[in-house]
């Protein structure tokens, strides 16, 4: 009798269990109706292309691909967030007079989409991550600190740009939680192929892809259309790299595993010829930063070694590149010339020294425009944390030092896995690439910090925690739970 009552109320809540978590954003359809649908959205997208580039139609033929996409975008989520991965890596790169972009079009289909399908699933999705406060807090201040700019106008529009920014992160957050753990992992497959085609692209139609004609210096700095900063564009390259390597060891399909071995050793010979010393020294780090966890590295050799293999693979890569004279003079000469490094830290190093002059002249910021006036220099620091102190003050930079603290407490809750060293690897490449340039105002930055708090989830589903292993706990595996329950032991019990 006792052993029935206990497995009646056990049943009861793992019901209520499963039935909040299926209640997901993606419109559940049959595999072969999402196949039918896929194969479709295909079939027109390339009819599109055709309209595009063979009937030069360019109105019509976006009409065409646009449609069923953003059909596509409401009734999954999940696709609506391959979309913008697939188109990021382009930078803005893609637009209309430099004032209406590829990747601005998308977000603000995503928008859309996602309020629509909100209305239609109403997904119970509770954010309990309190990053997403603290960025909120956030950009509450930059509203403020703009109101008392010089320029209020255009300051209130760069605070609407920081509002775009919290609802992308908050979309981007929302999408990775209210649907299974494979979303994690299509988003980050369509970046790489994104990175990989934009980059491919580029190459096979010669279109910009360099600075400036007349400028000193031949660095690729642009995906395709117009140019882009070199140094986005090789944090947008490690990015996809540091992606590559992980679906290439978190899946065993040949396919993906092609295309991720194609990018890991493709990308960092790319980046050598974007010639971002910040970006090269940052992924250096963060591929070896497993290494300075000694514990971790024991209990996972595997993992240790797998990376220690990528970063030899690529090491090899560069020095052959180099060697066979594959990088432009100016590119090499960057990368190498000291005296030219030393010149350029002491170029970056004045807004650094204006920006705490400035925090204790004005404690509460400058605002984004009125920096140029309050100190008197063309360029922002070159650094994440003195960018954000000099312009939104000490309460901006509580605020984000704040948001990295939860980050880092996030990342050292997840049970130890590839997804822990993935999301571990994204935020200390950002943190490492943030020390070299500003990056705060770029949506890929964002978008990856959503993923690194979305981790926590991913890396519970597909690692189990040690501790509960080794405690005996039962909790975050229901089925182990109820073994115990209705093991011979018990109900003889």
């Amino acid at each position: 009798m006792y052993a029935e009552y206990a497995n009646e109320i056990e049943l009861g809540q793992d019901y209520l269990y499963y039935e909040q978590g299926e209640r997901f954003s993606d419109i559940p359809l049959p595999p072969a109706m999402n196949m039918i649908l896929f194969a479709c959205w295909i079939v027109i997208s390339l009819i599109g292309f055709t309209v595009i580039f063979l009937a030069k139609n360019l109105v019509t033929g976006v009409v065409i691909i646009a449609l069923p996409t953003f059909i596509g975008m409401v009734l999954k989520p999940t696709f609506g967030l391959c979309i913008l991965m697939l188109v990021l890596p382009t930078g803005a790169g893609i637009g209309f007079n430099q004032t209406f972009s590829l990747d601005r079009a998308v977000g603000l289909a995503l928008a859309v989409s996602f309020a629509l399908n909100v209305l239609i699933t109403r997904p119970g999705l509770r954010i309990n991550n309190k990053a997403i406060w603290i960025m909120g807090l956030y950009t509450i201040w930059i509203c403020l600190v703009s109101l008392a700019g010089t320029y209020l106008g255009l300051e209130l529009m760069r605070a609407f740009t920081q509002f775009q920014l919290l609802v992308l992160i908050l979309i981007v957050y929302w999408i990775l939680e209210t649907n299974s753990e494979n979303t994690f992992q299509w988003a980050l497959r369509a970046y790489v192929i994104g990175t990989l085609g934009t980059i491919a692209l580029a190459f096979i139609t010669g279109t910009a892809i360099r600075t400036l004609e007349n400028a000193s210096q031949t660095r690729y700095s642009a995906t395709l259309g117009q140019a882009i900063d070199a140094n986005m564009l090789a944090a947008l390259t490690s990015t996809a790299f540091l992606a590559a390597v992980y679906l290439f060891a978190s899946k065993k399909n040949i396919f993906w595993r092609t295309i991720n071995l194609a990018a890991i050793l493709f990308l960092p010979l790319m980046l050598l010829k974007i010639g971002s010393r910040g970006a090269l020294i940052a992924l250096a780090f963060t591929m070896l930063s497993p290494l300075l966890f000694i514990r971790q590295v024991a209990r996972r050799p595997a993992l240790a070694v797998l990376l220690l293999v990528t970063f030899l693979l690529t090491s090899i890569g560069s020095g052959l590149l180099i060697k066979g004279d594959g990088l432009e003079r100016s590119v090499a000469d960057r990368l190498t010339d000291v005296g030219y490094a030393k010149e350029t830290i002491r170029y970056r190093m004045e807004p650094i020294k204006l920006a705490v002059k400035t925090m204790a002249r004005k404690p509460t910021g400058t605002g984004y425009y009125s920096w140029f006036e309050q100190t008197g220099t063309l360029i922002w620091p070159h650094n994440d944390f003195f960018l954000v102190l000099g312009i939104y003050g000490i309460p901006g930079a509580l605020l984000f030092i704040c948001f990295m603290g939860i980050l880092l407490l996030t990342i050292r809750r997840i049970p130890l896995g590839l997804e822990k060293i993935y999301v571990r690897a994204v935020l200390i490449f950002l943190i490492m690439m943030g020390l070299t340039i500003g990056q705060v105002f770029h949506k890929y930055y964002w978008v990856f910090l959503a993923f690194v708090m979305a981790g926590e989830r991913i890396a519970n589903i597909y690692t189990p925690s040690d501790d509960s292993e080794s405690n005996g706990e039962y909790e975050d595996n229901p089925s182990t739970e109820y073994d115990f329950i209705y093991s011979d032991e018990n109900i003889t019990s």
